[in-house]
């Protein structure tokens, strides 16, 4: 049998959570243990939208992480990419620079022509033709 001995009012006291529990089983008067069951179910009530915040926060931390295991094979396309880039560059320096360069006319319509040509251009790499 419970014994009901406390007969000390809450009186607006906020209550810790431990004293909820022995203030629900042992306050004398019904107003004290009524005080105490609201103050219980407003902590709980405050933990649980804790919880709800965390668990949003989890979510969006897990929806951040899966974007970002998504990037390694965007990085990997993008390295692609710049190695296509580069193979068309090589492809241009050697037509514009290389043994494909040609002269090109830059005739507008005036005389001298000749000297209105674009002439090939060397570039020596040595032995590297990169």
């Amino acid at each position: 049998m419970a014994n009901y001995f406390d007969t000390t009012h809450i009186d607006g006291k906020k209550l810790t959570p431990e004293e909820i529990g022995n203030a629900i089983r042992h306050k004398k008067f019904g107003i004290d243990v009524r005080e105490a069951m609201a103050q219980g179910l407003e902590y709980c009530m405050r933990q649980a939208q804790k919880v709800d915040v965390l668990e949003t926060e989890v979510k969006n931390l897990d929806e951040r992480v899966t974007k970002l295991e998504a990037l390694p094979s965007e990085v990997a396309d993008i390295k692609q990419d710049i190695v296509d880039i580069n193979i068309e560059i090589t492809k241009l320096k050697t037509a514009v620079f290389g043994d494909g360069a040609t002269a090109v006319s830059l005739d507008n319509g005036k005389s001298d022509t000749e000297n209105r040509k674009a002439k090939e251009i060397s570039i020596d790499y040595g032995n590297d033709k990169s």
